[in-house]
């Protein structure tokens, strides 16, 4: 449980409630230590899973609690549980803001800071699936019911792409009086995230010489991030035109069973989870995100960064990243056929590689920049 801290005047104390340990070490931690260089206070909250991650956590310089695990769909007790425990957190370390992320986090997370009367309430809302992957889809009763009693509770929302907050306003979930912002996504840090060169080209022995480009796909190996479609494309590719072609899959494992990527394994280099992306990006030509909903990839923002040009989904958020054939290329989701065309597209000019490239990392630096992201985002939270 959370332990009360004193209180200093014009300090400002912060809890976070995030859907897993791993997230917020990768992709909040630049926000974070800036609330933490403004002299205010930090409480992390993480599913009871990850309490193994508080260590490395308090070592960040946060205070550190956990709440019990919740399934991604609404499951009353459960959730009622949850909110409970967190409410009582917040209550002992009485924080100034709540801010909460992840589908279900950020709604428990501002149920329970508004029962526990916390001052302001955010939700930063980094993706609306599971709830709402089918941009047509009606959520059930009672996933509305849960979005909009959390969306009722908070004082202000962040989202990450413009389509996010409109669709949440049509469905009746976002109430019209909230103010929000928009974010490109976490941003990232590009003195940390220079360009990295790129490969060199390797030719094929026989007389077709197709090109020995890589394509990587780098994130947690779950149906909705389209890593089935990035398997079948691969051995389409692989049998179709380019045998040389290399296809790198790295993430830790979701929701998909190792057993189910074995059928694949000839065209893949299957990797596991990776501490730090720029190994996985060094080798890659092409960088390839094919998920079915995001609010806005953080790979995507990476990939940029190091000079990569990539292939995304025509999807709110991902679309951002890309300048259709300037720097990347956008395919209709869960179309393996059409991922396999973009890639081959790759395969057949690969001498526009290095001006992508460029024109990638000028992306990087004109819209993803860690620093005014967080700006932004501190403004919101009164920081």
């Amino acid at each position: 449980m959370a332990q009360r801290e004193q209180v200093t005047s014009g300090v400002k104390r912060l809890a976070v409630v995030a859907p897993d340990a791993l997230s917020l070490l990768r992709q909040r931690d630049d926000l974070l230590q800036a609330v933490l260089a403004g002299r205010h206070s930090v409480l992390v909250l993480i599913p009871e899973r990850d309490a193994e991650s508080s260590a490395a956590l308090t070592a960040r310089g946060y205070h550190c609690a956990t709440y019990p695990d919740v399934a991604d769909a609404p499951q009353m007790f459960a959730d009622s549980r949850a909110v409970k425990l967190l409410s009582t957190a917040f209550s002992e370390w009485r924080p100034h803001v709540v801010l909460g992320y992840g589908a279900k986090s950020m709604l428990l997370a501002a149920i329970a800071g508004k029962q526990a009367g916390a001052p302001r309430n955010v939700a930063l809302v980094t993706t609306l699936g599971p709830f709402l992957v089918e941009p047509s889809a009606v959520p059930a009763w009672s996933t509305r019911r849960l979005i909009a009693r959390g969306m009722k509770a908070i004082d202000a929302a962040i989202f990450h792409n413009a389509d996010a907050p409109l669709r949440l306003r049509r469905l009746g979930l976002l109430p019209q009086a909230t103010p929000f912002e928009v974010v490109p996504g976490a941003g990232v840090d590009l003195a940390r995230h220079a360009v990295l060169p790129l490969p060199p080209l390797s030719l094929a022995a026989d007389n077709n010489s197709s090109p020995g480009l890589t394509f990587a796909m780098i994130g947690r190996q779950d149906m909705a991030k389209g890593v089935m479609e990035f398997c079948k494309a691969a051995t389409i590719v692989r049998d179709r035109s380019a045998p040389q072609a290399r296809f790198i899959l790295a993430g830790p494992h979701g929701d998909i069973a190792a057993e189910a990527l074995e059928p694949f394994k000839p065209a893949l280099d299957v990797r596991g989870d990776v501490d730090d992306v720029r190994s996985i990006l060094s080798q890659a030509h092409v960088v390839v995100v094919p998920s079915w909903a995001e609010g806005m990839p953080r790979i995507l923002a990476e990939a940029l960064a190091a000079g990569r040009p990539v292939i995304t989904t025509d999807i709110p958020g991902a679309r951002e990243a890309v300048d259709e054939r300037i720097n990347g290329v956008l395919v209709p989701r869960c179309n393996a056929e059409a991922l396999a065309r973009a890639m081959e597209s790759f395969l057949k000019r690969p001498d526009l590689i290095p001006s992508m490239a460029r024109a990638s990392r000028m992306k990087a630096e004109r819209r993803f920049n860690v620093e005014p992201i967080n700006a932004t985002i501190l403004r919101s939270l009164g920081l």
